[in-house]
């Protein structure tokens, strides 16, 4: 089962409907103390919340009760999705404080030594590719527009800051005569020094999700 399995599930779910597991993740956030993952993080925070920019979106814990909002045109949110919100509490529970990044560059699937085994095709990936398969044009446009970096590599080649210090690259290379369209994830290599393994699929299906979205 890969580590895009449970996040490809869990697309278009409000994490309300996951009531219980809702609550536990609210209540083992309840009071707590935004000092250690703030410093790890370089994240801001008062005496109410604890800020997390997100995909180029800003969110924040309130620390009374643990609650996630995201900041919206209209205030915050708080109905949130499945994805989002286990990407964010992941993050803040899992970082170690002496969490290092080590500026090497690896296919997600490498990480999936802790009893996961990539045995059909992704769920997340393959769906992308071929969504985009000659349009290169309007996904790098797209890419530009979330706020990537481009890079020099692929047909359409971006780093995305998902969180601060936590970057993704998406490297997509068209179709052609011999191969269908494909796309990878790549992670630094000591990414679950930060987000526990299963969260990666929540942080590459938001990414994915929000190119799709800028599609006219």
């Amino acid at each position: 089962m890969s580590i895009s399995y449970h996040a490809y599930l869990n697309r278009g779910y409000r994490f309300s409907v996951h009531e219980a597991l809702a609550e536990q993740w609210t209540t083992s956030f309840t009071g707590y103390d935004p000092a250690p993952a703030a410093g790890t993080l370089h994240l801001k925070y008062d005496s109410q919340y604890l800020y997390i920019p997100y995909l180029y979106e800003l969110y924040r814990l309130r620390l009374a009760d643990g609650l996630l909002e995201k900041e919206a045109p209209d205030g915050w949110q708080s109905d949130l999705y499945f994805n989002e919100c286990m990407s964010v509490y992941h993050l803040l529970h899992y970082v170690r404080e002496q969490a290092q990044l080590s500026g090497i560059w690896v296919p997600f699937e490498s990480l999936e030594g802790h009893g996961y085994r990539q045995q059909t095709p992704d769920p997340l990936l393959v769906p992308f590719s071929r969504k985009f398969t000659g349009k290169t044009r309007e996904l790098d446009a797209a890419c530009q527009k979330l706020g990537g970096i481009r890079l020099s590599r692929g047909d359409v080649p971006y780093q995305f800051e998902i969180f601060p210090r936590i970057s993704m690259q998406m490297i997509f290379w068209d179709a052609d005569e011999d191969f269908p369209a494909q796309t990878q994830i790549l992670v630094d290599k000591n990414i679950t020094d930060f987000v526990h393994t299963e969260t990666i699929g929540c942080m590459i299906s938001d990414l994915l999700e929000k190119l799709e979205s800028i599609l006219p």
